[in-house]
């Protein structure tokens, strides 16, 4: 089985390079379909649904533009994100599995704590400093109930022009949108913060750019003063946790605004300006 789901996951490959995307696109769910957990085939029907500047580019262009004095990192793994921060921006990066070794452009400081922990011990305000985050990056376990606690954490830090960023919240097989991972190629359900946020925080402007290879969720209009997503974290996990990914489909209506992968687009839908 492997052995075919290859074989169709290679000519995926060679239709897309021939720009024949939606024939690419339909060999890589037959590979899936033999063996959901091909990675030549996620990646490459990622690469031919979201074609474009990936997140890491469109990550780089909002430091470039933000110019932030404060970037907060949740999820650093080998640190590769988090060395996108450029002096004289401050960058805090938080993952209890970060890796060392990597040296940084910017002063950074690197915490190897759970996120939780880390905004619960008192870490986070010692590190900030009475500073506010200007941007804040959100790629942690892949598990929609705690990037919206690291929403909800990030946002006591904010202030006006403050932008968090989320990976992994467009999913384009069921495969790989599950809470229990099955699948080298994984988002999680992180998805779910995008329904959630639009229909509980309509004071937010949220939109998702359909950039490879899982899209990246764009939120500015922060409030440090809203307890909304507190109150009803309880209900929103026992409502959302069992909901499973069922469209996968970009052209599909997406749960929140979907804008163009186009940097001026991006930067226009979100009335960037650099910290005052």
């Amino acid at each position: 089985m492997a052995l075919e789901a290859e074989k169709r996951a290679k000519e995926a490959e060679e239709h897309l390079a021939a720009g024949r995307t939606e024939d690419a696109i339909a060999a890589c769910r037959e590979a899936i379909a033999i063996q959901p957990d091909c990675l030549p085939a996620h990646v490459c029907m990622a690469h031919a649904k979201l074609p474009g500047d990936d997140f890491l580019a469109h990550l780089a262009r909002f430091h470039e533009t933000l110019r932030p004095r404060v970037y907060l990192e949740i999820g650093v793994d080998v640190g590769r994100t988090l060395s996108l921060a450029k002096p004289p921006t401050r960058a805090i990066g938080v993952d209890p599995g970060a890796r060392g070794g990597r040296v940084f452009a910017a002063t950074t400081m690197l915490f190897t704590l759970e996120s939780n922990v880390f905004f619960q011990s008192g870490e986070a305000a010692r590190a900030l400093a009475g500073e506010a985050v200007d941007l804040a990056f959100v790629d942690g376990l892949h598990l929609f109930e705690q990037a919206l606690r690291d929403f909800q954490n990030i946002e006591r830090y904010a202030k006006p022009g403050t932008v968090a960023l989320f990976h992994d919240c467009l999913p384009l097989t069921a495969e790989t949108a599950t809470r229990r991972r099955a699948t080298s190629f994984w988002t999680g359900d992180v998805w779910k913060i995008a329904p959630i946020l639009r229909e509980l925080r309509p004071d937010l402007t949220i939109f998702l750019v359909p950039t490879y290879p899982t899209g990246l969720l764009v939120v500015t209009g922060l409030d440090p003063r809203s307890r909304v997503l507190e109150e009803r974290m309880d209900a929103l996990i026992a409502e959302w946790t069992p909901k499973p990914w069922s469209d996968g489909e970009v052209s599909a209506e997406p749960p929140v605004p979907l804008v163009p992968n186009d940097w001026a687009e991006i930067k226009a839908r979100a009335r960037l300006a650099p910290p005052a």
